[in-house]
């Protein structure tokens, strides 16, 4: 078979995936009547409203969930929204669809597709590695996050929650700190922190309905104090406490006392996880990503023969191709939008 005849692409500017005929992840194309939404990561939500009048989509409960929390709206009720369990097989036009968790957060998940004839090609999502069980695909759309052999880490992510968790604990010795991060992430460092740091966490009501969600499947972490609230306003006067900022969150603009933490999915040194900004400025490279040779991996336990390299949600689909076919022998092409706009598969 013609490589370049597996019929998966990443297509527009909205990054949607397709995959056959009848499925498209993370985006709104015309014709597939099934959407299948990998997380809710914003840049995997284009076209979301638009789906919800024209497809059926597709998820796990964690993600339906988490929605729910997030937009609410008429979510509960919609009909057109299934929710799978991790390796169950559903039918859908002519092709079958199974999602497999792919560690990026809490429901994430890999796509499988089997197709009419028999193919089965996939896509990634957003993911981290290694995992337990990685899907079994002839063609795969893969994350480009990190598609550059500069971007590797040194570090394990054990190590990088180590450090984070003795850090914060050396910084409330001085003072509150405030901590930033995006969705998953920051639940990933609640997980570690909490009944470890000994004083209240204070987080916005949106936030604290988010974390009521990954504590309903199991995440351990401690109640969170509302702000605004009386109880928040005693504990931030008392000054002893963390407070915590997730997606849609406003962040501090001017913090008069104690240190701040960001914790951030790109690291800026390849073998340093905690980077100093100032004595009161930390970043911590905790990602939920797959690296460089965490990637390749990945397609190696996939047995892909074709790839298809997301452009849209990364900056390196370009240079992942090129080295997925140097170093893996594998047919590899970034994605046509970014064919479109005259990139090739090397780079320059």
């Amino acid at each position: 078979m013609d490589m370049m005849s597996f019929p998966i692409d990443v297509v527009n500017p909205s990054g949607a995936v397709i995959l056959g005929p009848d499925v498209v992840c993370d985006g709104f194309a015309d014709g597939p009547s099934g959407r299948v939404q990998t997380h809710i990561h914003k840049d995997h939500m284009d076209g979301f409203e638009t789906s919800k009048g024209l497809q059926q989509i597709i998820l796990t409960e964690p993600t339906r969930q988490l929605l729910i929390a997030e937009y609410d709206a008429d979510l509960p009720y919609r009909t057109n929204i299934l929710a799978l369990r991790e390796f169950e097989r559903y039918a859908i036009g002519s092709s079958h669809v199974t999602l497999i968790s792919n560690g990026h957060m809490l429901g994430s998940v890999q796509v499988l597709v089997e197709l009419k004839d028999g193919m089965r090609v996939g896509y990634s999502g957003d993911f981290f590695w290694p995992l337990d069980n990685a899907i079994e695909v002839d063609a795969l759309v893969v994350d480009s996050t990190y598609g550059s052999p500069d971007s590797v880490r040194e570090f394990s992510q054990g190590e990088c929650e180590e450090r984070f968790a003795v850090l914060l604990r050396r910084l409330l010795a001085r003072g509150p700190v405030h901590i930033r991060a995006h969705r998953g992430t920051l639940q990933r460092a609640l997980q570690i922190i909490s009944d470890d740091v000994g004083c209240p966490i204070v987080a916005s009501k949106r936030l604290n309905e988010e974390v009521a969600v990954y504590r309903n499947f199991g995440y351990g972490i401690q109640p969170l104090i509302t702000h605004p609230s009386e109880t928040a306003k005693t504990v931030l006067a008392d000054g002893y406490y963390v407070r915590v900022y997730g997606t849609g969150d406003k962040n501090p603009v001017d913090l008069q006392s104690g240190s701040s933490i960001k914790l951030s999915a790109f690291f800026s040194r390849r073998d340093k996880p905690v980077l100093e900004h100032s004595e009161r400025s930390y970043c911590v490279a905790m990602s939920n990503h797959a690296d460089f040779f965490g990637t390749l991996d990945y397609i190696q336990a996939t047995g892909a023969r074709f790839v298809v390299t997301d452009n849209v949600r990364g900056p390196q689909a370009c240079r992942l191709a090129f080295e997925i076919q140097r170093r893996l022998g594998v047919e590899a092409r970034p994605s046509s939008e970014m064919a479109s706009r005259g990139w090739g598969a090397r780079p320059g």
